[in-house]
């Protein structure tokens, strides 16, 4: 799971550390599931412009805790719901690595080398897209 991770953040020319992207997208992702997408930014944008505050001023550690107190409650919801977590991890590997590049972006970082956010392809077929299927990594009850 970490390897095929490490992968598709070089894929994605993700590497370096921007707290307030990882607050929006835990935000987005949280919100995700109650609202529609219109709704989601909004709220987000409210909680991002009122809440944020830039944390150069806080201890790596507590940052690094943060975080991996957020993975510790993922973790347990997911095996809480009756889900193997390692199964749907790689589910949903599988569906944001078969995302395709802009076109237009892949060629600019193929000639000239990676440079700014990942575009996803507006109109990639959705053929071409996996879904996860997460009732697949449903454990049996016991």
């Amino acid at each position: 799971m970490f390897k095929k991770l490490e992968k598709w953040r070089n894929d994605r020319n993700i590497s370096k550390v921007d707290y307030k992207v990882y607050f929006e997208n835990v935000i987005e992702e949280l919100l995700e599931p109650m609202y529609e997408k219109d709704v989601v930014k909004y709220i987000k944008g409210r909680i991002v412009d009122e809440w944020y505050v830039d944390i150069g001023f806080l201890d790596e550690a507590k940052i690094v805790d943060t975080i991996n107190d957020i993975g510790v409650f993922s973790i347990n919801e997911n095996e809480n719901m009756g889900y193997d977590f390692e199964k749907t991890m790689d589910e949903t590997i599988k569906e944001i690595s078969s995302r395709k590049q802009d076109p237009e972006q892949k060629a600019e970082w193929e000639a000239n080398g990676a440079c700014g956010k990942w575009k996803k392809q507006a109109d990639q077929n959705k053929d071409t897209l996996y879904t996860a299927d997460y009732l697949k990594c449903k454990r049996d009850k016991r």
